[in-house]
């Protein structure tokens, strides 16, 4: 009797697991009932947002584009604040730099435009003024000629080290020579060097800065501000255009490149463009003359 009462205990149990196992499944069905109801409804709210509220996909496209647009203005204003126009002198250490020391300044100078001696690049290279580009045979000029007519000079203190460094500046046909060029002499290896190209519109602002004004088109000017080292680097550029059209739209201002923001086209307003621009029109008003080549070696014995 006693293997059948432990024998009879088996279906008891095995009941007892089955009627668990139909209430656990029963509350999962329940429960699985509720969730979709919860996600239909999550569902037909999102369709209906999409189908009033959400944007067409050209609008998707855009505001991202927009908000750029809006980051770049902030941030070309913010850099053109930086900037500092303003005109700037150095005075020549009259302590150091005396009479004797100018006299062989501008003789070393002047055997450089005679091209008695070469100049030194910062590279090494080594060449004659008249290399720099040989263009006075197109002219049918005589380097002479050349070097009085073709040529402005300016000769100051443009690094700020209290020496004279000569600026020759080429206009009227000798453009091909390019911008301006910086010829500093050294003391001590007793060479001249000269700084490489720039960009032939650049014209000489003050001590270590250089401008341009170009009327780029019947309706706009084009301006253009460098700013440079001791090294001849150039540490800040910046340009920008005034546009003027021919019927009575207002004039527009724009800047087209400061800094790292290169090829931009943030516009301002008269206001603005009137304020940050204030010191380099200023200085280009008041921008280096420069003077001839006789003028310069007026006390030095030349051709």
């Amino acid at each position: 009797m006693k293997k059948i009462r432990n024998g009879m205990k088996v279906p008891y149990i095995s009941l007892f697991f089955v009627c668990i196992c139909v209430l656990v499944c029963s509350f999962l069905y329940e429960k699985g009932k509720t969730i979709p109801d919860t996600d239909q409804d999550d569902i037909l709210v999102v369709d209906e947002v999409s189908d009033k509220d959400m944007e067409s996909p050209e609008d998707v496209e855009m505001e991202p584009n927009v908000i750029v647009e809006e980051m770049i203005t902030e941030l070309v204003r913010k850099r053109m604040w930086a900037v500092d126009f303003t005109y700037k002198e150095y005075p020549i250490n009259k302590e150091i730099y005396t009479d004797e020391m100018d006299q062989e300044y501008k003789e070393v100078f002047l055997q450089v435009l005679l091209n008695q001696i070469p100049v030194q690049y910062e590279d090494g290279e080594e060449t004659y003024f008249e290399d720099i580009d040989p263009v006075k045979e197109k002219l049918n000029a005589d380097n002479i000629t050349m070097i009085k007519e073709f040529f402005v000079y300016c000769y100051l203190d443009f690094d700020g080290d209290g020496f004279p460094e000569l600026i020759v500046d080429p206009r009227g046909a000798y453009v091909r020579f390019g911008g301006p060029r910086i010829f500093k002499y050294d003391r001590d290896s007793k060479k001249v060097y000269v700084d490489g190209y720039r960009f032939m519109r650049y014209r000489p602002l003050c001590a270590g800065k250089f401008f341009y004004e170009h009327k780029g088109s019947p309706d706009s000017i084009q301006y253009g501000y460098q700013e440079i080292d001791s090294q001849s680097n150039v540490i800040e550029e910046v340009k920008f255009r005034l546009v003027y059209p021919a019927d009575e739209t207002p004039e527009r201002y724009f800047i087209t490149s400061v800094g790292e923001f290169e090829h931009v086209n943030v516009e301002l307003d008269k206001e603005s463009w009137d304020e940050m621009l204030h010191d380099f029109f200023e200085a280009k008003d008041n921008a280096i003359k420069g003077i001839t080549f006789d003028e310069l070696f007026s006390d030095i014995e030349h051709p």
